[in-house]
């Protein structure tokens, strides 16, 4: 992730713990900086549902701090690209998750844009939230927004727990011209 961060200009980067007050402040810093780059208004919805989406997995799928049940450590990045904005968050998960994270993303990539969509209104109308506050729907509505140009990869840390990291570009769009 370092070396994309030299490669890229990061327009928002953070390393550390992942708070809901941090986030906040995060998610605030970026709507600046989009407001100064005039990114156009679908596109800055789209990349900021995104960032809400993956900065708040961080908090809720990483590891929990022992002496705080409500942060979790983690590394993020935000930065322009030729056709898009990327976003690259990383964290450590159990390893006994990892198959269970792999499936899902997995399930994800395979299916094509319409089956997505027919995949977050069925989790909407039947899915349950889950003890870690989700719905499972937040992956899905990445993929979609994304236009599903998502990619991940696992590194394992130590016997109990790898590394998770998720890169997510979503294109650029044009506003539309109304005559």
């Amino acid at each position: 992730m370092y070396e994309t961060m030299k490669q890229h200009k990061a327009m928002v980067t953070y390393h550390g713990e992942f708070t809901f007050e941090s986030i906040n402040n995060l998610l605030n810093y970026a709507r600046r900086d989009f407001q100064i780059r005039n990114v156009s208004k679908r596109t800055y919805k789209k990349v900021y549902s995104v960032l809400v989406e993956a900065l708040e997995n961080i908090l809720r799928h990483g590891i929990e701090k022992e002496h705080d049940k409500k942060t979790a450590d983690g590394v993020f990045i935000l930065y322009r690209t030729d056709d898009g904005f990327t976003i690259r968050t990383g964290n450590l998960i159990l390893n006994e998750e990892v198959d269970k994270l792999k499936n899902e993303i997995e399930d994800v990539s395979e299916k094509n844009i319409e089956q997505l969509k027919d995949a977050y209104r069925e989790q909407l109308r039947n899915g349950s939230i889950s003890g870690k506050g989700g719905a499972g729907i937040g992956l899905i509505d990445m993929a979609i927004k994304a236009n599903k140009n998502l990619s991940f990869n696992i590194f394992k840390a130590d016997d109990n727990t790898s590394f998770f990291e998720l890169t997510i570009h979503i294109p650029k769009y044009e506003e539309k011209q109304t005559a």
